[in-house]
């Protein structure tokens, strides 16, 4: 193979994904019917802000002083280092909304999900809503 092959090949692994991060995150609801946000990671990277859109509105951010690490956190907590920069505003349970969770490295990783879609039990991981027990199995266990 050419150089130039070589190159043209190293560059369409890079831009198809060859370097994208595994999905961690995942969203639950609380008995409360609040959304609630679990990474399946053990530790890692830090995380310097967490936010819910709902299409171009930002309904929910906060941000940490500091890099976190954050293995769950329910709409409307505080954790110890963190600001609430937008209070959780209720959207449609039919509404696509979309965490965004911004590592220290750079890095963010999103989970599409609607309040309906999260009813019974449902756990969108990865793409697809799952059962609380298919999802305890793909969780890691720390």
């Amino acid at each position: 193979m050419t150089r130039w092959k070589t190159i043209a090949v190293l560059a369409a692994v890079t831009v198809l994904g060859g370097c994208s991060p595994k999905q961690t995150w995942a969203a639950k609801l609380t008995p409360t019917g609040l959304p609630q946000f679990v990474d399946t990671a053990c530790g890692g990277l830090g995380v310097t802000d967490m936010w819910v859109q709902a299409g171009e509105r930002e309904i929910w951010r906060i941000r940490f002083t500091r890099p976190a690490e954050v293995r769950e956190l329910t709409v409307g907590q505080k954790p110890a280092g963190a600001e609430e920069k937008v209070a959780w505003q209720q959207p449609n349970g039919d509404e696509p909304l979309q965490l965004s969770v911004r590592h220290d490295d750079g890095a963010t990783p999103v989970v599409e999900f609607t309040l309906d879609g999260l009813k019974d039990g449902k756990v969108s991981y990865d793409g697809e809503y799952l059962t609380a027990d298919d999802f305890a199995k793909k969780r890691a266990a720390c």
